[in-house]
């Protein structure tokens, strides 16, 4: 697709990272606890951070299904591009242990950085890229898709490799998918109106 799209996607982008951060801070309210006071910092974050997915979308859409079905396979990419952090996480000890005053880490500090920046971030960039290779063929869709996968793995999935191999990583999967749908649903719906508005008053 020509650059001169980019601008659309990129704005989609932000407002799908808006829609997840408000997804998320909804079913965190009624499922879990109240956490409103991050919206004013947290609405920044998450519209920059959708800046990159809107690029990524922007890179391979061309080769993803049209309409409807494009959101189906954007979500895919997303399970596909964190899933390696998810089973990972399941492998292993955990690195909290649960008790009445709550969750306490088990092992060092070093050691729990070291597992979410292997196991996360790295896997997330690296799956992202090949997956943007695969999709887009060029280098910037590879660049583009790893980027967006280090900032699904930053935001939205930053708390898979602490909630691996405890009861929380059920619900911190379902929040994760709800979340991904939302953003998805906006990012795709976006970027279609804009599009499809600037190529009508192109011709």
């Amino acid at each position: 697709m020509s650059d001169e799209m980019l601008t659309p996607h990129l704005v989609a982008g932000a407002l799908a990272g808006t829609t997840g951060l408000l997804v998320f801070l909804v079913i965190h309210h009624y499922w879990i606890m109240p956490i409103w006071f991050i919206m004013p910092f947290g609405l920044v974050i998450a519209a920059l951070g959708g800046l990159p997915i809107g690029w990524a979308y922007h890179e391979i859409s061309p080769n993803l299904p049209p309409a409807s079905w494009s959101i189906m396979a954007f979500i895919a990419l997303i399970g596909i591009i964190l899933a390696p952090a998810i089973i990972l996480a399941e492998l292993r000890q955990p690195l909290f242990t649960m008790s009445e005053s709550g969750a306490e880490l088990s092992v060092p500090v070093w050691y729990a950085v070291v597992v979410f920046i292997l196991e996360l971030l790295v896997t997330a960039t690296l799956v992202g890229g090949l997956a943007g290779w695969l999709i887009g063929h060029t280098p910037r869709a590879t660049l583009a898709t790893a980027l967006a996968g280090f900032i699904f793995a930053l935001g939205p999935g930053h708390n898979i490799p602490f909630l691996g191999s405890t009861p929380g990583m059920l619900k911190g999967i379902v929040i994760l998918l709800a979340i991904i749908l939302a953003a998805t649903i906006i990012l795709v719906a976006a970027s279609s109106l804009m599009v499809g508005y600037l190529t009508t008053r192109s011709i």
